[in-house]
């Protein structure tokens, strides 16, 4: 438990001798004074364009824990870099019926946006997604698709480096 004293100094001193209240939080309490650390400097800087693809089961949108391991990385990023952005792309080519390919190349991209917007808490302004269909289809690989690339472009940051790769 901590004893707190108020000296009071009063009596026949003159006014230069008068001191007024002193309050103390302990006996041997020394009053030590810093100085406030320097305020951070905003810099900005330019982070490059990263890109991912994430795959899905044929006629899924279902998004896999491996896969999920492959958004984080630009999850972070956007986190780290509230001034960046992040643009879905999903395919499909699952169907002759491009209604039903529309669909389902939404549905995987916004399956992504969901998962970098509730799990990593990024605004919704900030994730742009797309339904491609089945345009642009991969000459090898799998259609079952959605590419996310968060474009290079320049950021305000607190850091003098960019040593993580525009993570």
């Amino acid at each position: 438990m901590m004893l707190s004293a108020v000296l009071f100094f009063s009596g026949c001193a003159t006014q230069e001798e008068k001191t007024p209240a002193v309050t103390t939080s302990a006996p041997s309490a020394e009053v030590q004074t810093t100085e406030p650390p320097p305020a951070p400097k905003v810099i900005l800087t330019e982070i490059p364009e990263v890109r991912e693809t994430v795959y899905f089961d044929p006629g899924s949108f279902e998004l896999s824990q491996q896969e999920q391991l492959k958004i984080d990385p630009i999850a972070v990023r956007l986190r780290r870099h509230p001034d960046s952005n992040v643009i879905v792309i999903g395919h499909s080519s699952e169907s002759d019926n491009e209604e039903d390919n529309m669909a389902l190349s939404y549905e995987r991209a916004f399956s992504v946006a969901i998962y970098i917007a509730s799990v990593y808490g990024i605004e919704e302004e900030r994730i742009q997604v797309v339904a491609q269909g089945q345009g642009d289809p991969v000459t090898s690989g799998s259609n079952s698709r959605v590419e996310l690339i968060s474009p290079e472009t320049v950021v305000r940051t607190l850091e003098t480096s960019t040593d993580d790769k525009g993570f």
